[in-house]
């Protein structure tokens, strides 16, 4: 019996051990259902995302060309964007549809056809084409666009893209990262919050931590206004901007300047450092636009530009 006993006090003393060890300190991690860093532990985010150069394909023999504005991609449904050009211009006819194929280790599995739809930007007849696709797997695809072509015909698009297991920056239904942010307390001026002209006072008011956990709807931007400057990033603050005058009550409205010292810059990005909240979101690209339940939780995200009826539309699901 005594042996019994000793064998049990064992047992129960390495679990315990064993538990303590992987549990590790709470202190010393942050989940995101359980965290970007659970999710993605296995690659990290870019040391300066605001290198990163774009996905492109190739120019079809009729002058086509995709541009990719939403690379970070996880196993699952996720939003693809991408702006199409041509030797005139920016694309922006109608009747333009993705064939996403996977193309891994010799593979080539297409899956459904979706259709697209032509987000027009505020300026211009740019605009982006968006589409919700079903990545089933990790590893390379290819996405198929297809456009009305010249002369009546068909143009096909091949746009290489990969998959991870899990994205970067958080995922729709993942715990929103409770980053302390700058805001017109902590500043002697709103100049060293933004590099943009458009300056509003309301975007600034409180922290991101804080507005996560006041249990109301929440819309952030990370973004640099005055260095937005590549094929698929556009005036986001100023989308911002409108949502919060269209729907003043009942949703926190939060910009963050991709960099941390917007004062300093003056037009030399050497001399600009990464937001510690960009770096705590593991943003890998220069333009993101988050949409927050009040529970705390991403029910929407979009990288580059995203215009106003999309993020009004995932806004009003959360209202």
């Amino acid at each position: 019996m005594k042996t019994n006993i000793q064998v049990l006090v064992f047992s129960l003393i390495t679990l315990t051990a064993f538990v303590v060890a992987c549990g590790g300190d709470d202190d010393a991690t942050q989940t995101i259902n359980d965290g970007p860093e659970a999710m993605s532990a296995h690659r990290e985010p870019p040391e300066r995302p605001d290198h990163e150069p774009l996905i492109e394909s190739e120019t079809t023999a009729d002058g086509f060309k995709a541009i990719l504005g939403t690379g970070d991609l996880g196993v699952g449904t996720e939003r693809i964007g991408f702006v199409l050009t041509s030797k005139t211009g920016f694309v922006n006819t109608d009747g333009v549809q993705v064939t996403p194929r996977y193309v891994s280790d010799g593979a080539d599995e297409a899956k459904s056809t979706v259709d697209t739809v032509f987000h027009e930007w505020p300026y211009g007849n740019r605009g982006l084409y968006a589409a919700y696709v079903d990545f089933d797997k990790a590893g390379d695809w290819v996405l198929d666009i297809s456009l009305p072509g010249e002369g009546g015909g068909t143009s096909i698009v091949p746009l290489p893209v990969e998959v991870f297991e899990t994205s970067h920056a958080p995922m729709q239904g993942h715990a929103a990262v409770s980053s302390k942010t700058p805001t017109l307390d902590d500043v002697e001026s709103i100049e060293e919050l933004t590099t943009g002209s458009l300056q509003d006072p309301d975007l600034y008011q409180i922290s991101l931590d804080q507005a996560i956990e006041n249990e109301m709807p929440t819309v952030v931007v990370f973004a640099s206004p005055a260095f937005c400057q590549n094929a698929v990033c556009g005036p986001q603050v100023d989308v911002l901007q409108e949502i919060k005058n269209a729907y003043p009550t009942g949703a926190n409205y939060v910009h963050v300047d991709f960099y941390d010292n917007p004062h300093e810059i003056q037009g030399d990005l050497e001399r600009a450092v990464i937001s510690p909240a960009v770096r705590d979101w593991r943003l890998p690209s220069i333009e993101w636009t988050f949409v927050i339940d009040k529970q705390g939780v991403v029910t929407a995200r979009f990288e580059g530009f995203a215009t106003y009826n999309e993020v009004e539309t995932a806004l009003r699901q959360v209202l």
